[in-house]
């Protein structure tokens, strides 16, 4: 095996981000517009293995791109990556699949959901049960179907646990019943 060459694995990885972030493609979305594999694209963006010269030519086609252009250098040539005829198709095709387009995901993933709507509701900025959160959540124009309350209710937690802005002012008697308020 040989030596990870880490100048163009770097290149190649901040490349690849780039590439995401201009096109609205997800890892899985890069995979299969560019038409390789997952793994080798979180190869390459992890850094982990030098990436053969033939994925990285079938990765720069994909984006009309040449490989030096993706290996050598910081990505300068990118104004005609979200026009490409092919990508347009290819999200079009893809627009119900939110594992594919990045601002599709960022609608199902239900702690960013939980989250933005936490910071943006007055309703929240009381002491509020778990109960009547997920209640409020569930009432809103961004909820989506595939929002459980067990997801909603996780979500909340976590945020708790990671976010200062969330805060358990008081508990029940028992302790088993939590107000949960969003400071500001």
């Amino acid at each position: 095996m040989s030596e990870l060459d880490e100048k163009r694995a770097d290149t190649l990885s901040d490349n690849i981000e780039i590439l995401m972030q201009i096109s609205d493609l997800t890892i899985e979305g890069i995979a299969e517009f560019a038409d390789i594999s997952r793994a080798t694209v979180n190869r390459a963006i992890l850094k982990m293995s030098n990436i053969s010269p033939a994925i990285v030519l079938k990765l720069a086609n994909a984006f009309n791109l040449t490989s030096k252009e993706l290996t050598n250098s910081h990505l300068t040539r990118t104004e005609h990556i979200p026009e490409l005829k092919s990508l347009l198709k290819f999200k079009l095709k893809n627009l119900q699949n939110f594992n594919i387009l990045t601002s599709e995901s960022k609608k199902h993933n239900a702690q960013l959901f939980v989250k933005n709507e936490l910071q943006k509701d007055d309703f929240f900025l009381e002491e509020r049960k778990m109960k009547e959160i997920t209640e409020r959540l569930k009432k809103s124009k961004n909820f989506q179907i595939e929002f459980t309350k067990a997801a909603l209710e996780q979500s909340v937690k976590r945020i708790f646990a990671e976010e200062e802005f969330l805060k358990v002012p008081r508990k029940s008697k028992n302790g088993k019943v939590f107000y949960y308020k969003v400071e500001k």
